[in-house]
């Protein structure tokens, strides 16, 4: 009886320690028919000049995306260095508004030939959402949804923290 409430007991205090994400690392966006999106925050310039170079199509689910978060609006350009499968990506306004869509941007496997790695066009918004293109939730999205911001704090108390520390150089 004494092994069975010392496992009790331990086994409640381990539930009580749960670890909630850093809500500057991890956040959830909903789309408007409901459908979440895992999304690991690109805040650094080395965290967005790293993107999602290197990541294999198997770790990187379907309703996982990579949100490059900005503090300004500005003429966004991407490139594709290293990646292993085509992106959608969605540009959007402060709020999370999507402005813009590019569908099935280019992969490319490696850094040896930089001529022949894709750029993307260039496009004035706030922040950038990368999602697999063969992802149902990004082929689901189009110009005028508004994603919703899931997380311990607020997309503006997450862009007060981003400012206040410094954490990205324009």
């Amino acid at each position: 009886m004494r092994k069975f409430l010392t496992i009790a007991v331990l086994f409640a205090l381990m539930s009580c320690q749960s670890v909630s994400p850093d809500p500057l690392k991890k956040v959830e966006l909903v789309t408007p028919n409901g459908k979440k999106i895992e999304t690991t925050l690109a805040i650094s310039t080395d965290d967005q000049n790293q993107g999602l170079s290197g990541i294999k199509p198997e770790d990187f689910a379907d309703n996982q995306g990579m949100l490059f978060f900005y503090l300004d609006d500005f003429e966004k350009y991407f490139w594709m260095p290293d990646t292993y499968f085509d992106l959608d990506l969605f540009y959007m306004d402060k709020d999370l508004k999507i402005i813009e869509i590019i569908r099935k941007a280019p992969h490319y496997v490696g850094r040896a030939n930089p001529d022949l790695i894709p750029r993307i066009r260039g496009v004035w918004c706030r922040h950038v959402l990368e999602m697999k293109a063969t992802s149902d939730i990004a082929k689901s999205l189009k110009v005028g949804d508004k994603l919703t911001w899931k997380s311990s704090i607020s997309l503006n108390e997450t862009e007060a923290k981003v400012r206040a520390g410094g954490q990205q150089i324009q």
